[in-house]
């Protein structure tokens, strides 16, 4: 639990300096891996694993990241076009940046699907389920830090 405490005021602090150093890709890659790697010690802390277990799961774990990663990438895109459009939101814009969000969240329960039934082939369930258990927390913090620190959609002037 302290780590996940931990994590979160990471990615608070980490935000927060994103929104003065805008999206400079190097140090968005920085802040990626950094969490990257904060997400794999969370995992690895919280999941029980016998060496046979860990030998089949860290490998299927590291795809999984991978893929997530791409997904990662696609919500940057959509958060720096949506920060360059804030002040001069139009309606095509506006929909397009809900449509890609929507279709983001789609994929990421698709990757999850998927990533479930590999697992499941080869590990307990007790293992995939508390994985994406923890996995789950671990998006959810940082949604809530994205959300907190992402500026509402501008009301238009009259």
């Amino acid at each position: 639990m302290k780590k996940l405490i931990l994590f979160s005021v990471l990615l608070f602090a980490a935000s927060c300096l994103a929104q003065i150093k805008s999206f400079e890709s190097e140090y968005v890659e920085m802040l990626k891996k950094d969490i990257q790697a904060e997400s794999r010690n969370i995992v690895a802390n919280n999941l029980t694993l016998t060496d046979e277990q860990a030998k089949i799961f860290w490998p299927l774990y590291d795809e999984y990241d991978a893929a997530y990663d791409k997904l990662v990438n696609e919500r940057i895109d959509i958060i720096k076009d949506y920060m360059m459009h804030y002040y001069g939101m139009d309606e095509e814009t506006g929909k397009n940046l809900v449509t890609k969000s929507i279709d983001l969240k789609e994929k990421a329960v698709d990757l999850q699907k998927e990533y479930i039934n590999k697992m499941l082939e080869v590990l307990p369930i007790s293992v995939v389920g508390k994985f994406f258990q923890i996995d789950n927390r671990i998006a959810a913090i940082i949604d809530i830090t994205r959300m907190a620190n992402l500026p509402l959609v501008r009301e238009e002037e009259k």
